[in-house]
């Protein structure tokens, strides 16, 4: 337990690397939906002669590797300030969220100048997200700290689901595949992508997800502190399910793709992931609080 509250430079620190983590994984996966990820054919300017963008694309890249940039700036920060703290979770998650976060980034310059391989690609979005949900729970848990509870558990256990559902579309995703970007299942096997057989159980994962999500939302719902936080997930996760029924031709190529729709569907994936998170560590705080 913290005996008195942190200075305003730790919380500072803390929401700073949150929320520039969570820019990174939602503008990477902006990046991904609208294939922008090699409009800057340098690093870490755009061109080897300018550092600015020329174009729609170039632009969203160099924005996601400014706000990733960013997000080492204020992990480094957060990791620094908290180094002293009681609990060890708040103390280590922020510096292991750092090494996590860096490793992504090194791995994106790679994709860049090189190539990425599929083991590496999978280490690159897996660590950004588990960079996302260790610095989510270590600014809930700042305040108050818990000892965790069911709820808290289950929830934690739908965002492992959900992360490797997602890390599934990268291995089963075919050349220039939409499936590769965060997004949820559309339901079918798609033709053009791999391993029908994984397909399949990335298609279970996602129900399994979906009847976890559905209970967390409940039982959290029936607490009044998580009520306006489960809201917002459930009414995300609505928009991202609805939205993927109307996009469906954009994962099977029986239509053209839309970069805004999917930029915005697989944006919401990554929200879903941070809500999810947030969610899990409000859980375990609200339950030390009553």
């Amino acid at each position: 337990m913290l005996d008195v509250p942190p200075p305003a430079a730790l919380h500072r620190a803390y929401r700073l690397a949150a929320g520039f983590t969570v820019g990174a994984v939602v503008l990477g996966s902006a990046v991904c939906a609208t294939e922008s990820g090699l409009a800057c054919p340098s690093w870490p300017g755009c061109y080897r002669t300018s550092i600015a963008p020329d174009g729609l694309h170039s632009a969203i890249e160099i924005t996601h590797r400014v706000i990733a940039f960013c997000s080492l700036v204020f992990l480094a920060l957060a990791a620094w300030h908290g180094r002293r703290l009681p609990d060890r979770r708040l103390r280590w998650f922020p510096l292991a969220a750092l090494i996590l976060a860096i490793a992504s980034a090194v791995f994106g310059m790679i994709i860049v100048l090189f190539s990425l391989p599929l083991v590496l690609g999978l280490v690159d979005v897996g660590g950004a997200m588990a960079a996302l949900c260790l610095i989510s729970y270590a600014v809930v848990r700042l305040d108050a700290p818990g000892r965790g509870n069911r709820l808290s558990a289950w929830t934690w256990a739908t965002v492992a689901v959900v992360i490797v559902m997602h890390l599934l579309g990268i291995v089963v995703a075919g050349t220039g595949s939409f499936v590769r970007c965060l997004g949820w299942p559309v339901w079918r096997i798609v033709g053009s992508d791999l391993y029908p057989g994984l397909q399949g159980v990335r298609i279970g994962l996602g129900v399994i997800a979906a009847a976890l999500l559905l209970g967390v939302l409940a039982a959290a719902w029936r607490r009044p502190a998580l009520r306006v936080q489960a809201g917002l997930l459930g009414a995300t996760w609505l928009a991202e399910l609805v939205m993927g029924q109307a996009i469906v031709g954009q994962f099977t190529g029986d239509q053209q793709r839309s970069i805004w729709l999917a930029a915005v569907y697989s944006m919401l994936a990554g929200l879903i992931v941070w809500q999810i998170a947030l969610l899990a560590a409000r859980a375990g705080k609200t339950a030390t609080a009553h």
